[in-house]
């Protein structure tokens, strides 16, 4: 005597009997509990079912969507905008071709002709080889995407402080070898602002004269130029602002010992990208021993 299959005795039980009879005979009620978008395709690719879900969903009646083509309703045009072709479809794949697809991050369209973000899968059901049906299940990932594109732009916003923090470093590196290398050197470096006004000046500038750097930024610099030289100082320098033309002159400036020496000045403008004057770099240099050096006779 042949002993049952386990599918057979399974088959005989009672309540997978009742089960099975449950879900042929109320299967529409089944699928329009579904919180997903269900519906199914016959083999032309034309509605013949849609839950609930799926007209809430895409906004459209049953009316509206049974014996219809859903591409034509729903899948016409790519997340861009751009038209999809019916034969580059997916979901019509699964008819023509029996071939089952899970797409996501795709894009359906409600009624309103607003972009609906969606996964799907698209199944075929089959007699034999022959496709009957095509089961189309979709989902709302709206949400998903909201968290999605906000956990990019934090991704986006976090990279960019990043990248402005090491410029920041950058920059505040670039300042202190700046500074170090402005100090080194045996001259007065000083930078000053489009409009004349000194906004930098070394800590060997305000050791040379004896004065803080506050005070020499406020103007405290005409107080050290020898009374005599300032009208032709003050005119070149004049001159350089409204014209841009390099700044050089001779002049005598008081040293913190009350004695005045002899310094050549120079200094040239910075540009910016619109070709306006953003800053001025300039030097003095201690020229005393060479004025004292008499003229070599001819």
């Amino acid at each position: 005597m042949q002993t049952p299959s386990r599918n057979s005795a399974i088959d005989s039980d009672p309540l997978v009997v009742a089960a099975l009879h449950l879900i042929r005979e109320r299967a529409p009620d089944i699928l329009n509990a579904v919180d997903d978008g269900v519906y199914c395709l016959d083999p032309e690719g034309r509605t013949i079912f849609v839950n609930e879900a799926a007209s809430r969903l895409l906004g459209f009646t049953h009316r509206e969507m049974l014996g219809k083509s859903m591409h034509e309703l729903t899948h016409h045009h790519y997340a861009d905008g751009t038209v999809f072709p019916a034969s580059e479809c997916p979901i019509l794949f699964s008819v023509t071709d029996a071939v089952q697809h899970r797409i996501g991050g795709d894009t359906f369209w409600t009624k309103g002709g607003k972009p609906f973000p969606v996964d799907f899968t698209s199944i075929p059901i089959k007699e034999g080889r022959t496709v009957v049906a095509v089961v189309v299940t979709f989902r709302d990932i709206s949400d998903q995407q909201r968290v999605e594109e906000q956990a990019q732009r934090l991704r986006r916003e976090h990279e960019a402080l990043a990248a402005a923090e090491r410029a920041r470093e950058a920059l505040r590196e670039s300042e202190s070898r700046y500074r170090f290398m402005a100090e080194s050197i045996p001259v007065l470096i000083w930078t000053a602002l489009p409009d004349g006004r000194l906004d930098y000046v070394t800590e060997r500038v305000a050791r040379y004269f004896g004065l803080p750097a506050e005070q020499l930024l406020r103007d405290g610099w005409r107080d050290v130029v020898h009374p005599d030289d300032m009208p032709a100082v003050a005119a070149k320098w004049r001159h350089s602002l409204e014209t841009g033309e390099p700044y050089k002159v001779e002049f005598r400036l008081r040293a913190a010992d009350g004695t005045y020496h002899w310094h050549l000045a120079g200094a040239l403008p910075q540009y910016d990208a619109g070709g306006r004057i953003v800053r001025w770099f300039g030097s003095n240099t201690d020229i005393e021993d060479q004025k004292r050096v008499p003229p070599a006779s001819v």
